[in-house]
């Protein structure tokens, strides 16, 4: 059986794409956490800051919820998800229509 129709190397290349995408989200979050720290700490006035930081903190605590998530369901994937459900569904309706065809 070739690496390309082994099921355990799909779902393999499917969790590397997905750890990728993590990664990616981190590092973008992290630059841009960075970035509007910076423009807060530039432009606000540290009288009236928390933390030091006048609004930054906000979409970075939004944010950061969402990079959690992300991370959650990238270290505890549902076994058979819905995804991977419709995905079948879908190629047996195909194969079906397939043999129709011929």
């Amino acid at each position: 059986m070739s690496d390309q129709h082994d099921p355990a190397m799909e779902r393999a290349r499917i969790r590397a794409k997905k750890l990728r995408e993590l990664y990616t989200h981190i590092g973008t979050y992290l630059s841009v956490c960075v970035l509007l720290v910076l423009i807060d700490l530039v432009t606000g006035s540290a009288g009236t800051s928390v933390i030091g930081l006048n609004w930054a903190y906000w979409p970075i605590i939004g944010w950061g919820i969402a990079v959690a998530l992300h991370a959650i369901t990238v270290a505890f994937p549902t076994q058979g998800g819905w995804e991977e459900r419709k995905a079948e569904e879908l190629y047996e309706k195909e194969r079906q229509r397939e043999m129709q065809r011929h």
